[in-house]
């Protein structure tokens, strides 16, 4: 039976985790896919930027100039901590300038109005915050029409490495102080990836753009400029001029954005589900504990009601056997004695089939005001010849009445069990003591049994069946019960609630 129980809660439970897997993946899907679609959408949205008409003719110079100070910064804007990005610039020359590290511009101005020719783009070599370099600072380096080539760069906070471009040069090379004439100086500087986790799906977007980028030089039809995936969606905007070609790449995971977004909501469903398989693992041990016990008393019951069924039948049978031998004015005599040994009989089968309707539930309650005292007092009216008859001292100790709600005719064979065991098993003296205990009424059924070797089946009623009786009357009531066992005495005890 208990192997049984072991596969069925298995199984259940193996079924409610496989259907919990497989709801918080189709969520998770759910999920991801709102991801691809809001992030596709304002990916390409963002890389539309101020760039002059589409007849305008390109120079390398103005071309670079447009994107650095226009494209790069409103890029830096819109995109998000969770989204990797790679920008890529090619011109047709050859000449190619990516986002690898930090971009800016040195505008030789001190409005806010961008004259191109006074424009000179820059790369910083190493981490830096964007307004470490922006006001007014002092260059070590040389420059060109378009781009400022290595030295350094000093600012209020630190002197920071320039880096270098692929260039075969843009006009004539001078120092970056010939070309500003001590005139105020504004640099803003770029940076796209902020932390480590930005870092890494920087570089994931520059991996996967490098994949493609010659298929997408060749013009190849196979080359996927956009994939919405679960897992990783990216989409590559090219943008074409007359001077060359501008291309961004932006990348991201949707279930690592849809997870990480709604963190919470996955925590409650773990939490509900380690609720719910342990609910169902604690049912699934009680129901096994309670059809053990039951198994187990029923057996005991089936034992006690064999072994007592067998002394009347026993009896009966002998009687029978030998009524022809019996002289005729002993035989009204042995005839009661025979109708005893069925009564008996008769009564263990209502016992038995009483208990059996306490077990199934199906006894109804018949609910009424019942004064314990009394009823205690009239049930031991009728033991009390069988104290007598041991010559025992049967005090009873109840100053006030006590009235709860019960069913009479049951709470009227609990009473019996308990004073039948009482005064059969007592050696001198038995007492009754009916008294409060906060709320509720206490009885108390006691004697002065000696208990070495017994056990408290069989100190209530001889046929073993009294304890299953009680403790179910006391059970479907609500009533409390127990019992307590020394070696000198024995007590069985039932609490009602007080009917106000």
């Amino acid at each position: 039976m208990k192997k049984r129980y072991i596969t069925i809660a298995v199984i259940i439970e193996t079924l409610l985790l496989v259907a919990f897997v497989l709801g918080g993946g189709l969520y998770t899907y759910v999920l991801a896919n709102g991801v691809i679609n809001e992030r596709m959408r304002d990916s390409k949205g963002s890389f539309n930027f101020m760039l002059p008409d589409e007849n305008y003719e390109y120079t390398p110079q103005t071309f670079i100039q447009y994107v650095v100070t226009w494209h790069w910064d409103y890029v830096r804007t819109v995109l998000r901590p969770d989204q990797g990005f790679y920008g890529y610039i090619e011109l047709y020359d050859g000449t190619a300038l990516d986002t690898s590290s930090p971009l800016g511009y040195v505008q030789c101005s001190e409005d806010s109005y961008i004259d191109y020719d006074e424009v000179r783009i820059l790369r910083v070599d190493g981490p830096i915050d964007e307004i470490a370099i922006r006001y007014d600072p002092e260059f070590d380096a040389e420059c060109d029409d378009i781009f400022i080539y290595g030295g350094t760069v000093t600012t209020f906070n630190g002197t920071y490495q320039l880096g270098t471009f692929d260039s075969a040069g843009y006009g004539e090379r001078t120092t970056v102080a010939e070309w500003a004439q001590d005139v105020y100086l504004y640099c803003p500087v770029l940076v796209f990836a902020k932390t480590y986790e930005q870092d890494e799906l920087n570089r994931e977007a520059q991996e996967l753009f490098e994949q493609v980028h010659d298929a997408v030089i060749n013009g190849s039809d196979t080359v996927e400029l956009e994939k919405e995936d679960i897992r990783t969606s990216y989409c590559i905007v090219i943008t074409d001029t007359s001077a060359g070609r501008l291309y961004d790449m932006c990348l991201f995971h949707p279930v690592q954005i849809a997870v990480t977004s709604h963190i919470g909501t996955y925590v409650v469903m773990l939490l509900a589900l380690l609720v719910i398989e342990t609910v169902i693992a604690v049912a699934f041990v009680k129901s096994y504990k309670t059809r053990a016990e039951y198994e187990m008393r029923s057996r005991r019951l089936t034992r006690g009601i064999a072994h007592e069924l067998k002394t009347p039948l026993a009896v009966a049978k002998a009687y029978m056997e030998n009524w022809e031998y019996i002289d005729e004015k002993d035989r009204p005599e042995y005839a009661d004695k025979i109708n005893k040994e069925v009564d008996d009989m008769a009564e263990l089968i209502s016992i038995l089939l009483e208990m059996d309707k306490l077990d199934s539930g199906k006894i109804k309650l018949n609910l009424e005001e019942v004064e314990l005292v009394s009823l205690i007092k009239s049930v031991y009216k009728r033991i009390e010849p069988l104290a007598k008859e041991r010559n025992l001292e049967v005090t009873i100790d109840a100053l006030n009445e006590h009235v709860i709600k019960a069913d009479l005719r049951l709470m009227r064979i609990a009473v019996g069990n308990y004073l039948t065991n009482m005064v059969k098993y007592a050696e001198k003296e038995a007492h009754i003591k009916i008294g409060v205990n906060g709320y509720n009424v206490r009885a108390e059924f006691s004697n002065d049994s000696e208990n070495e070797g017994e056990s408290k089946t069989d100190k209530l009623n001889s046929n073993g069946m009294g304890l299953e009786i009680n403790e179910n009357i006391m059970k479907i009531h609500g009533f409390k019960c127990g019992s307590s066992m020394r070696k000198h005495d024995t007590m069985f005890w039932f609490e009602a609630p007080v009917n106000e």
